[in-house]
Formats: structure tokens, sequence, C-alpha cells
């Protein structure tokens, strides 16, 4: 039985298990085969044989290291056998040592820490012998540790593992011992490929365990992002629907019914742009956190995606009582928000569907509450509806049409009708709006209100406004070719926000009255004031393009949007338009009166001239006319006329005489 010294305990003390010296009788599948002392030969040959298993099947790796110099010791009859390992540095430290009875009890020494530069790299496997007179290239602190210990010779055979030098197997005598065996050199060699095929082992099952730990840790980390946003915390879509589907089981044996609430943030977007992403994102999260904390606990809150959340609503018995849940969503976010630079109000349209029968996968319940919120939108803010069977037949229709929307330019279905625009004082032409309508195959011609809505929603909006600017254009150079001395009539043409926003809009506009061969002050472009509002600092930008171009700007159904007299005078505008809402009581409201000639009185002192919309009635125009209102449109005059008949009314009204 070998001895281990008390460096050996020192330096093996940081190993999980205890080490077991060579020869003790453990299991055979974790220990090497106990030798037979009375044959070297074969207690060589069997260490060597049983090495292998043993190596691949040792646990812990100083254990391994440990009982393979133990082993060595013994079998060739060594006075000390050391393991040392060379760190990335060059640094060299002995990982195991086993010293033969004889050695140990000559010297009961422990050196607590040898460590040594080991400037040998070399990846050679070969082993090499060493006596006294060679000792002199060893480290000094090596050769104090072998005189101490009155080694005579020894062998050091190199670990060389993945094509780097691991570190050494080393064995040595003293002077007394018995010789090595011829072959000394070979077993070396051999034993230290064993050894360092062994740490390559442990080395590969130590990155394998790393790689499962990481692969653990990303599988974790991916099971929370699946179940959780990342920017709010709060439950993911799929775990909504895991919800859903878990509360849609119970609901079947139940009399009540599960839920779910849409919330979609009002106008979010323009919030975005105006206080920067950032400030949007914090937004988001202040609006998930206080849906959280203020609501039941028992409802599950989601953030949905972009500005769109969800709540979960269990037991619910009836549409009222999800009604009243929804009321309680609204209250909820009624209180300011802090963006850091300003308080936001926020509102949000909801739509909330309840789990019928037909249902029977949480999807459909969604798609439900999906059609209610869209319902709740096309309704205004803060607006609040429950799904009903009739508004997907209504979304059906709408996808019909919104198909159709998308092939009507192609195929040229839309077409301009031209109201006239006229002088209240005389009833003289002095130019058209042109608008819209869409010629639909199979519903007839169908007004702005039917289809202008849905492409303003799908983007749409701009081809559909491209496209009149086109006609338009196109249709004014024909009445100048027909009627080369024709009086300077202007064609107005309205733009929708969306284009009026687009980067390049002055140069569209002038590439059609270039295209049509029409001068720029023959056109006037409608905006709305909301269009204006939006983003007033590209506002300003787009209307001083506009006006380098040369065409005129009209601010369309003045009076009912913010009507602020603050922004007015902000901008170069051409012409007033008042809304006809202001233009009906006319006849019969003083306050309605008093605010349409304050407005001309306005328009005329920032240079604008005015139009008054919608007049219907002489005595309307009557008003007007008294109070200084230029101009005019409505059904007194005309309705909006086709091409054919916008074209006899210009032929009537300046070239009757020639005709006749």
């Amino acid at each position: 039985m070998l001895k281990s010294s008390a460096m050996t305990n020192l330096l093996l003390s940081a190993a999980t298990s205890t080490v077991i010296p060579y020869g003790t009788h453990v299991n055979p599948t974790n220990r090497l085969s106990t030798p037979d002392p009375s044959n070297s030969d074969q207690s060589l040959g069997q260490f060597i044989a049983d090495l292998p298993r043993y190596i691949h099947q040792e646990p812990v790796l100083e254990d391994m290291l440990q009982t393979t110099a133990e082993g060595l010791c013994h079998v060739l009859g060594c006075d000390l056998v050391a393991i040392s390992h060379i760190y990335t540095e060059g640094r060299a430290q002995l990982k195991a040592i086993a010293y033969s009875t004889r050695a140990a009890t000559a010297t009961d020494h422990a050196l607590p820490s040898l460590q040594w530069e080991d400037t040998n790299r070399s990846t050679d496997r070969q082993a090499q012998s060493f006596d006294p007179l060679s000792w002199a290239n060893l480290p000094a602190d090596v050769q104090q540790w072998l005189q101490i210990d009155q080694m005579h010779d020894g062998i050091v055979a190199p670990l060389v593992c993945e094509g780097q030098r691991w570190g050494n197997l080393m064995g040595f005598r003293q002077a007394h011992s018995r010789p090595w065996p011829a072959n000394a050199i070979d077993v070396f060699e051999q034993i230290a490929a064993q050894v360092a095929l062994g740490v390559n082992l442990f080395q590969l099952k130590q990155q394998l365990l790393r790689e499962q730990s990481q692969r653990q840790q990303t599988e974790q980390l991916l099971a929370h992002i699946r179940a959780f946003d990342l920017l709010t915390g709060l439950p993911s879509r799929q775990q909504v629907l895991q919800a859903l589907s878990q509360a849609m089981q119970v609901s079947d044996l139940a009399p009540q019914s599960i839920g779910v609430a849409l919330l979609n943030i009002d106008r979010f977007q323009a919030i975005n742009n105006t206080l920067g992403h950032k400030a949007g994102d914090q937004l988001l999260m202040d609006f998930g956190r206080r849906l959280r904390h203020e609501l039941d606990p028992s409802l599950i809150v989601s953030h949905w995606g972009g500005d769109e959340f969800a709540v979960v609503l269990p037991s619910m018995a009836n549409p009222d009582t999800a009604m009243v849940v929804a009321t309680t969503l609204q209250s909820v976010i009624e209180q300011p928000f802090d963006s850091g630079q300003t308080e936001v109000f926020l509102t949000a349209c909801i739509g909330f569907a309840l789990n019928q029968p037909s249902h029977h996968q949480p999807e459909q319940l969604i798609q439900d509450a999906e059609t209610a919120l869209h319902h709740a939108k096309s309704q205004g803010m803060a607006k609040i509806f429950g799904f009903h069977p009739t508004m997907h037949d209504q979304m059906v229709v709408r996808l019909q049409l919104e198909t159709a929307l998308r092939k009507a330019i192609d195929r040229q279905e839309f077409v301009l009708v031209y109201q006239p625009i006229v002088s209240l004082a005389e009833v003289n032409l002095v130019g058209f709006e042109a608008l819209v309508r869409w010629q639909h195959p199979s519903l007839g011609l169908l007004s702005p209100a039917d289809f202008i809505p849905l492409a303003e929603e799908t983007g749409l909006i701009v081809a559909l406004d491209q496209w009149g600017l086109q006609t338009a254009c196109k249709q004014m150079r024909q009445w100048q070719d027909r009627w080369p001395s024709l009086p300077p009539l202007t064609l107005s043409v309205n733009l929708s926000s969306r284009h009026f926003a687009q980067p390049n809009l002055a140069q569209q506009v002038q590439a059609c009255l270039e295209a049509a061969g029409v001068t720029a002050d023959r056109l006037k472009l409608e905006i709305t004031e909301s269009t204006l509002i939006e983003s007033t600092t590209l506002a300003k930008t787009i209307l001083a393009e506009l006006q380098q171009v040369g065409v005129q700007i009209s601010l369309d159904d003045f009076g009912t949007g913010y009507s602020s007299l603050n922004y007015l005078h902000q901008f170069e505008l051409n012409t007033l338009k008042i809304d006809q809402s202001f233009i009906a009581p006319l006849e019969a409201s003083t306050k309605k009166t008093a605010i349409v000639q304050a407005i001309i009185t306005l328009a005329y002192a920032l240079g604008m001239n005015v139009i008054a919309e919608g007049v219907e009635t002489l005595a309307q125009q009557q008003i007007l006319t008294a109070m200084q209102c230029e101009y005019g449109q409505g059904y007194l005059f005309a309705k909006p006329l086709s091409v054919n008949d916008a074209t006899r009314l210009i032929e009537q009204q300046f070239f009757a005489e020639q005709q006749a």
C-alpha cells in the first residue's frame, strides 16, 4: 500500500472526492485493478491495460491524475512520480504527486505551492531522461525539491492535448533504488499519451457541460421571451392564448363566459412622432403598468403589440358585465401620464368579445374582439363596442371593398366630377372643385364617404390623390386647348394628410403641371385644418415649397377642426373655405351669422379670399353677399357635374355668343 505525503494531501485538498491510494480495494469499474507485487512485468502490463478504462470512467480529473501517479510510482518502482500542468501564461504547477514508501519515510516535508516557469512549450511527445548533471536545465525550485528528496535521476514525458503542451508526467528514483526497466521511457510515453487523452476527455466533458448549461439558459431566456413582452414585462400574446384556451375549456362546464378586451391607444403614432420613440416606449410601459396595478389581479393584462393591449376577462356573465369592465378600463387611463417632457392624456378605443359555443379555438375569440375594436376605432376616439355578429358581416363587406379598391385605379373605375365655384354677387363661374367618385362595377356610383375613409386607412389614398391630380390637370389642359381664350378658371383638387406629408409633394405637383402643360396659377390644392396641425413645422416647409411652385392653397372645411386663430396666421394660405355646417343655419341663427362674419373679416385681414361651401338657398347667397363673401359653391348653383356637363357649362358661360 502506498502512503501519500503531506504535499499530496495539500495539492489535492481541492478535489471533490477523497483520493484513494493505488492498491486499495474498491469497485473495479471505478479504480485500477490491484497489481500483483510478486510479478512486476505482470503488474506493469495490468496497469497499462486497465488505465484507459479507468481514465474514461473517473469523473474527477484530480482523482484520475493522482491515482495514475500513485499506480505508476508503484509498478515502475519510482521513488517519486509527479504530474504538472502548464497554464496559459507559462506557469507550471503540480497537480498530482506520489512517493514510494521508502522515499516518503526518508523525507516528510510539504512544499506549500511548487510553481515554476516552464519555458519548454514544445509539443514533442518524446520522453527524456535526466541525471544530476542535466538537472541544471531545470528551474532552481524544482532542483531544490529533487535534492531535498535525494532524487538521483528521472524521466519526463510531455502531456500533449489537442496539439498543445498541457503539462508533464515526471518520475524520479533515488540512488539506492532499483534500476529503471529497459522500456521505462516507452512506458512513460505510453502512460503520458493515455493521461493526455484522459485530460482531453475531461476538457470535452467540461465543454459539453458548459454548452448544456448555456443551452438551458438560452432555452429559459427564449421561454421567457415567448411568455413575456420585452418592453412592458407583461404576459405575451402566446401566454394569453394559452390562458384563453384553458379558460374556454372551463367555461364549457360553467354558465359564465370567458371574454377578452382589446385596447388601442388613440393617436399614439402622432404622440410618438411628437415626443420621440423613447418617450413613446416609456408611455407604453407606464400604460401597461397602470393597467396591471389598477385592475383586478384576476384579469390578465398583455401587451398585444405596438399601441395595443389585451385584457382577459374571466367569469363574464353577459355582455353588460363586460361593458362595465371595459368602462372601468377607460376610467383607469383617464389620468394623465408623465412623459418626462409634459403631461400626456391618453384615450383608447376598446373592443371586447365573449366566448360563444361556436368558438373552438382562442383565436376565434380574439378575432371577434379585433372586429369589435376595428368597429370602435371607425366611430372615433375613446369608443367601446362589444362584438355583434353583424360586425363580422360588415368586415367581410369591408374586406371585399378593400380588395376592389386596390384594383379600381388600374381598372380606371374612378371618375372626377366638377362642382362649380361662382362669384356670389354676379354668379359668374370662376372655377371648379374636382371631386372623386367610384364607378363600382356592381354597386354603381359611390360617393367619397363610401370609400375615402377606407382608402386613408389602407394608404391607398396617396395613389388615389395622385390620380386625381393628374386627371384634373389633363382636363384643364383639354379645356384650354378647346378654348384658347378661356378666362383664368381655377381647378381645386383635394389632398389627404397622407399625401400632403409626402417628402416630394412639390416635385409631384410640378411634374403633373408640366406633363399636362398647365400653368401653376390654375391649380388650387385643398387641405384640411387637421393636416396642418399634425406637424406645424413640416406643414410650413411643404407649404413654402408649394408656393414656390406657384400653386394656390385653400384651407378646406374651416370651422370643423381646431379653428385656431393662433395658428392660422402662421401658414401661407390663399383661400379660406367656410364649412357648410356654418352656412346652413345662416337664415335662423344670429350666432352662426356672427361667426361667419368674423371668419370672413379674419380671412380678409390675413390676405385670403373666402369661399362659402354648401350654399343651397337664395337667402343664404344674399346674406353672404351682404357680408362681402366673394365666392360660393353649392346646390343653389350646381351639383357636382360630369366632365361633359362641366364642359357645356363653360361653353354656356363664356362662349354662348360664338356658338350662336
